[in-house]
């Protein structure tokens, strides 16, 4: 009998996690590499028709992944707001989301024990200060900035507003559960938030312990589709978003996004580019 390999074991191993009742669950579709292997899981390896494919324009998706959407989607939502009005009710995304959380709470008015000793980095314990460490303190450029009153009006609700709230509503109106292509490699939130297939809510996580390099191979023994925008960037949020500057994948993003996009996208995140430091006004058009 022939012995599985890593790549074989795995997709076996993913297909026995999918629940039976499949036609309760849609899946999440945002053309990027993680959803579109789902997809690719779902149609060429289950071959199953029962789960729905769906998507939403944020009017931020870069144009080869939103040309994904619509080619491969049954459905594609639009969400109630637009971009910019999510940036004038609520403020713009700028260090992360926990971090921006944060920062919003403060700018709302909250001084709670709990808040402040993650905006300042240190508690009191009696009478002593002591050092308060945790992964998702403010960093020293946002406490700087917070603490003096020059931040501008910071919110991580943006993803929340176009997406997440608009696949709700859908899944309020059709009763599915969604299949979401999130990876615990990705960041640290998602280490913490993603730790099993299911969540409390019933939404299936089936790549949670999915890491890049098996995903790569799984990618190149079948040949599955990737847009050659991944040649530039390994990832494709929203255009731009300042949760990039990290990795110094913003400026990339910019790079990739014709004049009329970019002009776009510096006047929605101009306030964070010039707290993180990118570089926007020497931006170049990458042709490819």
């Amino acid at each position: 009998m022939k012995m599985m390999d890593e790549v074989e074991f795995y997709l076996a191993d993913l297909a026995s996690r999918f629940p039976r009742n499949r036609s309760d669950y849609y899946l999440s579709y945002s053309g990027g590499k993680d959803s579109h292997f789902l997809y690719w899981f779902i149609k060429e390896y289950l071959h199953d028709s029962d789960i729905q494919i769906v998507a939403v324009n944020t009017y931020m998706e870069h144009p080869q992944i939103s040309a994904r959407m619509y080619k491969y989607a049954d459905i594609v939502l639009f969400p109630k707001m637009k971009p910019m009005e999510v940036k004038e009710k609520y403020g713009s995304p700028c260090f992360s989301k926990i971090q921006d959380e944060y920062i919003m709470r403060y700018q709302k008015g909250c001084r709670t024990e709990s808040l402040m000793k993650r905006i300042n980095g240190f508690e009191f314990v009696g009478t002593d200060q002591k050092e308060y460490k945790s992964l998702f303190t403010l960093n020293k450029t946002a406490r700087r900035l917070l603490l003096s009153g020059e931040l501008h009006r910071v919110s991580p609700l943006c993803c929340k507003k176009l997406k997440k709230e608009t696949l709700h509503r859908y899944e309020k109106k059709s009763g599915k559960k969604a299949i979401l292509g999130v990876r615990s490699d990705e960041s640290r939130l998602r280490r913490a938030k993603y730790k099993s297939c299911f969540s409390k809510n019933g939404t299936f996580t089936p790549l949670h312990d999915l890491s890049d390099e098996l995903l790569n191979a799984i990618y190149e023994r079948y040949q599955i589709e990737v847009p050659s925008v991944y040649q530039y960037t390994s990832r494709t949020g929203c255009m731009g978003c300042p949760y990039g500057s990290y990795k110094g994948e913003t400026e990339k993003e910019l790079e990739l996004l014709s004049p009329a996009q970019q002009r776009f996208v510096i006047e929605l995140f101009r306030e964070s580019y010039d707290v993180l430091g990118i570089d926007y006004r020497n931006i170049q058009q990458k042709l490819f």
